[in-house]
């Protein structure tokens, strides 16, 4: 998952890691992680440190959370913080981290991992073996079976 429409670069003025998602951008990240919900019970969230990618996670998480309520069958989502999602990092460091990062997923996890374009996408590439960027938008979905097999390529205004 991409990280929801964040405040401009231009329009803030603190470091990027600290830009958060713009009022709207956390309704359209709420309302794409109610669905991702609703569709597939994630249990383990993994994201970039940077502030819009946090929220953007946290939106998820509470999503999940308020499911486990309604159906206490349903497991507990957990948070791990990934610095090889982070936007200024090469996806090169997640294919390398692979290894120490699959040591944080269970067998029966459905794991969503928050990041940044052009490295989410890059990732997503990496994983399902596909030779073109997907070009996710924000707080766009990408679905993958069993973490290799692209299923769906989904814009936030499909899935909500």
């Amino acid at each position: 998952m991409r990280h929801g429409p964040a405040v401009e670069k231009i329009d803030f003025g603190g470091p990027d890691r600290s830009r958060p998602l713009t009022s709207e951008g956390v309704d359209l990240t709420r309302a794409v992680a109610t669905r991702l919900v609703e569709i597939y019970s994630p249990t383990l969230v993994l994201t970039s440190e940077y502030v819009r990618a946090r929220q953007t996670a946290d939106c998820v998480l509470r999503a999940a959370e308020s499911a486990v309520e309604k159906n206490p069958g349903v497991k507990s989502p957990r948070l791990v913080v990934i610095p090889e999602l982070n936007q200024d990092r090469p996806w090169g460091d997640w294919r390398d981290s692979w290894q120490e990062i699959q040591e944080q997923i269970e067998p029966d996890d459905v794991v969503v991992a928050v990041g940044h374009g052009p490295s989410i996408n890059e990732i997503l590439c990496w994983h399902s073996g596909i030779d073109f960027n997907v070009g996710l938008k924000k707080a766009g979905l990408a679905v993958l079976k069993d973490g290799q097999k692209l299923v769906a390529w989904v814009p936030p205004q499909i899935i909500i």
